[in-house]
């Protein structure tokens, strides 16, 4: 990196102090600094001027590490192209291939917020072989990610076996897979056959305790979703420790308050277990009336969720981690990314599953047939943030990524009024105070 005298505190950059200790954090480089005050005081000073940084008056030490670190530049325009790279290189990236597959759209439960189009199709073996004709077509892909998906798959756990086994021995690359599910149908012989397709993580929902979770998943076979699915859980964490498990606990207002207490009763079921849990945010994803508005969760609201979380409980959540090395972005821009429903539509995000409207296209023998080309070109090119004027210019940008790429598409085309800017949009110093809060008591308990 090339850097003239004349330099200055990035667009990028965020100074902030917590008591008598000073920081400066970078949403392009992800680095995080800890400074003494009299070079707190310039950069803050030169930011709120929009001055140059005058180097004799900074540590030379300090001066090249913020270069370094791309805390200052000469140019901001510069530092936005360098991320539009990044970014341009991730969209165009063409060793990787991410399926999202559902076996089925089916699923025993109705879920009030649930925004797939749920019906009682199958994979067939036509749909399964064209699948794997697709992929076979693609000699320069290195890797194949493959997400489980549906309505619910383990309905389909049959099928799913079928595919893997009529795909598995024409793909020798590298090859990964998870499965997002309700666990609902778990039993020893659906591990057994996880463990055989090589699943490695399980994202199972819960809709907080018992009492909420069986008002939202019920079922006429069974009084207690909500204790069976731990009992399910239970069953994999004996029987296939190496799955990971992730438990996502979907949170509104009306649950809110259970969260703690559900926490803590699941981290000690769980310890020393193979299994995480989190909150989730739910949003109105689907087309349903009788989704309470007032139950759900702004994006601020959540935030002051996550911080009270923290603040009142010392219960951490992903949003108050490091940030990821992430420069990354939705895999909707990839052309080597594809959902695919049950019955061989395509489509290019999960959200949209199901709704044939949304559908890109069709596989049949191998190839992609009635391509939607207005579909296509909005998913892979639409509501850019690259190309808007606001997300561009923003400082988050390189932690946000423009946000939600079909809820852009949706407010673009669709007359959607999402809110698609990160939640860390203007708490990032909360983010950092907490995730070095964290940082200090971990040391002390190794200590």
């Amino acid at each position: 990196m090339t850097i003239t005298t004349k330099v200055k505190v990035s667009k990028y950059t965020f100074l902030f102090a917590i008591k008598e200790a000073y920081y400066i954090y970078n949403t392009l480089s992800n680095a995080l600094l800890k400074i003494n005050k009299n070079g707190y005081d310039i950069l803050i000073k030169s930011q709120s001027q929009n001055d140059e940084i005058n180097k004799n008056k900074i540590d030379n030490e300090l001066y090249e590490e913020l270069i370094f670190r791309r805390f200052l530049t000469e140019n901001d325009r510069d530092e936005f192209l360098v991320y539009k790279a990044m970014v341009e290189g991730i969209r165009n990236s063409n060793d990787t291939m991410h399926l999202t597959v559902a076996p089925t759209m089916d699923c025993c439960f109705s879920c009030k917020y649930c925004f797939e189009k749920k019906s009682h199709s199958y994979f067939t073996n036509y749909t399964m072989d064209s699948i794997i004709g697709y992929v076979k077509k693609y000699k320069h892909i290195k890797s194949i990610h493959l997400t489980w998906f549906g309505g619910e798959p383990l309905m389909a756990i049959d099928k799913m076996q079928k595919f893997y086994n009529r795909f598995r021995p024409k793909w020798e690359k590298t090859f990964t897979s998870n499965i997002i599910t309700t666990a609902f149908h778990i039993t020893p012989e659906v591990i057994d056959i996880l463990k055989e397709i090589e699943v490695s993580s399980m994202q199972i929902t819960i809709d907080g305790n018992k009492d909420s979770h069986n008002k939202i998943k019920f079922i006429d076979s069974c009084d207690d979703v909500f204790s069976k699915i731990l009992e399910n859980i239970d069953l994999i964490t004996e029987k296939a420790s190496d799955i990971r498990i992730i438990i996502r606990v979907n949170i509104t207002k009306e649950n809110s308050k259970d969260y703690v207490g559900l926490y803590k009763s699941l981290c000690d079921r769980y310890r020393g277990k193979n299994v995480s849990i989190t909150p989730a945010i739910v949003l109105n994803r689907g087309e349903h009336d009788d989704l309470n508005e007032t139950s759900l969760f702004t994006k601020e609201e959540y935030v002051n969720f996550s911080v009270n979380l923290w603040n009142e409980s010392k219960i951490g959540t992903a949003w108050t981690n490091y940030p990821d090395r992430f420069i990354s972005e939705c895999a909707i821009r990839n052309k080597n990314s594809l959902t695919i429903d049950s019955d061989g539509y395509v489509y290019k995000c999960w959200e949209v599953i199901g709704n044939k409207k949304h559908a890109v296209g069709r596989l049949e023998k191998g190839n992609i047939y009635d391509v939607n080309q207005i579909e296509l070109n909005r998913n892979m090119f639409g509501a850019d943030p690259l190309e808007d004027k606001n997300c561009s210019k923003c400082e988050y940008l390189p932690l946000c990524g423009g946000g939600c790429p079909i809820q852009r598409i949706e407010n673009e085309f669709e007359n959607g009024k999402n809110n698609v800017c990160t939640t860390y949009k203007n708490h990032i110093s909360d983010l950092l105070s907490i995730y070095l809060e964290i940082k200090t008591l971990m040391q002390q308990y190794k200590n």
